[in-house]
């Protein structure tokens, strides 16, 4: 009886031994290595503890055992992770373009136009910029969703089928053309005195313009030539510019007529004698003036962007700073503030090309360059001059088709005078 129960216990403690020893945690096998690996960065490893650096996790765990060691890399801190953050979310965007408002891809064919112009490196800009006029800038970045792109050959317009109708009207106008070569006329007078309204208003149907202060007429080419023609007997009349541009159809062409003034602008300390060094800078003087026609396939519609700007100096006020000089003393410098007068003109007319747009910018700054054709009365020197004013006046005629063929250089007619300095 006695064997027994000790037979019983020795049972007893040898199960809970058993049971003890597989309860003990062994070394667990990472990505199906055997317990027995001798590389010790593969053995289990407490959760608290740093995982190696050489360890790549973008690896998949099957792979892991055999991937090759990498570079030791630094974990940036939680704090710079934050900084880096965004709120921008960016997308790989929709598969095909939107078309909600019905929208439609065009090509157009540019060659017939572009090809024969040789004046500038970018003929298509031109098209680009009358379609920007006909249209207006929001319908190709608000909604409905439009698209513009042109190269030399092919301009690419995505918007809806309205929209490409007046990408159409624009584009005929260029292509039909093929780049011929128009002769436009613009002549730019003075009149000190505005009272010559009192007599041509009866030649001159008046236009609507949206600058204020600058009024515009249509007339016949006889009446102009009446007027002009009486403008000329004036002795407050002045021209300063007349030709004959050569421009091809949709292009632009530029007249400028500047002179330079040069006036100190600062001064400015220096280590060497007398201890200071005068500052110079000049102003561009005169007048500058940018014609861009664009006419109908027929030559019966004239659509032009005129741009003119008249700055003058009236005077320069002279001030008095203290500067330092190499001694213990001190020396006064002039240097002297520009006083000036301006005036821009920048419309947009359609008229019909068998009449002439005359152009008042009202009582504005006068150009000096300039030919009287009667006698001036000479100034007094004793009294105090003013700046010139005057009411200037722009003819612009269109003359027809150029005798240059379509392609070939285009000559400015420009007076010997011009001055633009690289700048226009």
């Amino acid at each position: 009886m006695a064997r027994r129960c000790l037979f019983s216990i020795l049972l007893v403690a040898l199960t809970s031994t058993i049971a003890f020893a597989q309860a003990e945690p062994q070394p667990m096998p990472i990505g199906g290595s055997p317990s027995g690996a001798s590389d010790s960065s593969l053995q289990w490893r407490n959760p608290g503890a740093s995982v190696p650096s050489r360890v790549d996790t973008s690896v998949q765990p099957a792979n892991f055992a055999s991937a090759p060691s990498a570079p030791a890399a630094t974990t940036p801190p939680a704090e710079n992770v934050s900084k880096s953050g965004t709120l921008l979310k960016v997308t790989s965007g929709l598969k095909e373009l939107p078309n909600d408002a019905g929208q439609v891809w065009r090509d157009y064919d540019l060659t017939p136009y572009t090809s024969r112009v040789t004046t500038t490196a970018k003929p298509e800009q031109a098209i680009i910029d009358w379609i920007l006029r006909e249209t207006g800038t929001d319908v190709w970045f608000g909604e409905p969703l439009g698209m513009l792109h042109a190269n030399k050959n092919t301009l690419r317009v995505y918007h809806t089928p309205q929209m490409q109708e007046v990408v159409t009207d624009v584009v005929t106008k260029f292509v039909d053309s093929q780049a011929e070569v128009k002769k436009l006329g613009v002549r730019l007078v003075t009149v000190k005195s505005p009272n010559w309204r009192r007599l041509a208003y009866r030649m001159m149907q008046p236009v609507s313009v949206k600058t204020p202060g600058i009024e515009a007429w249509l007339m016949s080419k006889e009446n102009a030539a009446i007027l002009l023609s009486e403008l000329r007997q004036r002795s407050d009349f002045r021209e300063h510019h007349a030709a004959d541009l050569l421009i091809h159809n949709g292009q632009s062409s530029t007249i400028a007529m500047l002179q330079p003034r040069v006036f100190v602008r600062g001064v400015r300390a220096t280590q060497t004698f007398p201890g200071y060094e005068l500052q110079s800078d000049q102003i561009e003087e005169g007048f500058s003036m940018e014609v861009s026609p664009l006419l109908t396939p027929d030559d019966r519609m004239i659509d032009a962007v005129l741009k003119c700007s008249v700055d003058q100096v009236e005077k320069f006020v002279n001030v008095d700073v203290d500067v330092p000089t190499a001694g213990t003393g001190r020396q006064a410098v002039d240097i002297q503030i520009p006083q000036m007068v301006s005036w821009r003109l920048h419309e947009r007319f359609r008229w019909p090309s068998e009449q002439v747009l005359l152009i008042s910018c009202g009582v504005v700054a006068r150009p000096q360059s300039g030919i009287a054709t009667s006698p001036q009365l000479p100034s007094i020197p004793l009294l105090p001059q003013s700046p010139p004013r005057a009411d200037g006046l722009m003819f612009v005629e269109f003359k027809g088709d150029a005798k240059t063929g379509a392609g070939t250089p285009v000559p400015t007619a420009q007076p010997a005078a011009i001055d633009s300095r690289g700048r226009y």
